[in-house]
């Protein structure tokens, strides 16, 4: 989970040096062009195979951002093997940095499951978010859709959340980590008091709305 050029830094190959002198370090190129491109062939090979022994499956579909804010669409397929075991595997995270219109995702799904030799006939059903684009990519593929629980649960949450005497809650409870944030007396007598009480050595945490559904 380290970028390739990581095999080029001094320090990385002082300390392969040391563990074994005699040990060639391989290049960035190698690695990027050869062990991981061999890596994933085997992995697709493996899933590959255990897919042939499904004769149905579904997928999950949904659109996320890295930390430098390029989005990206993941597509997940679920199976049954031969052994009555549930088994997933993504299949791929496509960058996307064209506009995501129904049209252009719907276009993108089917390409995928082109690409891995599935037909439609066997996807029981497709699993999304709300989202307006991703509604309509199903509806122009003509997929059975399925709406994701744990995003309708969120936006129940998020909605019922805007009572005004949940926001006064919440609102206190904000400032009471924010204290406590910006002061390591009392997160010390914080700690002190839960070795007291024999509680869980916990600190304290503030909402986020964006992980009600959590």
């Amino acid at each position: 989970m380290v970028p390739f050029k990581s095999v080029q830094n001094v320090g990385f190959k002082r300390l392969i040096h040391t563990l074994d002198a005699r040990y060639d370090l391989p290049s960035r190129k190698y690695f990027s062009n050869t062990t991981i491109p061999h890596m994933y062939s085997e992995c697709r090979q493996r899933i590959a195979a255990e897919l042939k022994h499904g004769e149905f499956f579904a997928t999950t579909s949904d659109f996320w951002s890295s930390r430098t804010a390029e989005l990206y669409l993941s597509l997940t397929i679920h199976f049954i093997d031969d052994d009555w075991k549930l088994k997933s595997a993504c299949f791929q995270t496509n960058y996307c940095p064209e506009d995501h219109t129904g049209e252009l995702i719907a276009h993108d799904l089917k390409d995928a499951l082109e690409s891995w030799s599935l037909s439609e006939e066997q996807m029981s059903c497709m699993t999304r978010d709300s989202g307006t684009n991703m509604v309509k990519a199903l509806q122009l593929n003509n997929w059975t859709r399925l709406p994701c629980f744990g995003h309708r649960l969120h936006l129940a949450i998020e909605k019922n959340a805007k009572d005004t005497r949940i926001e006064h809650a919440t609102s206190l409870c904000k400032k009471i980590v924010s204290a406590f944030s910006f002061s390591w007396k009392k997160q010390r007598d914080l700690m002190k008091a839960q070795l007291e009480l024999n509680l869980p050595q916990r600190k304290l945490i503030t909402e986020s709305p964006t992980r009600w559904g959590s």
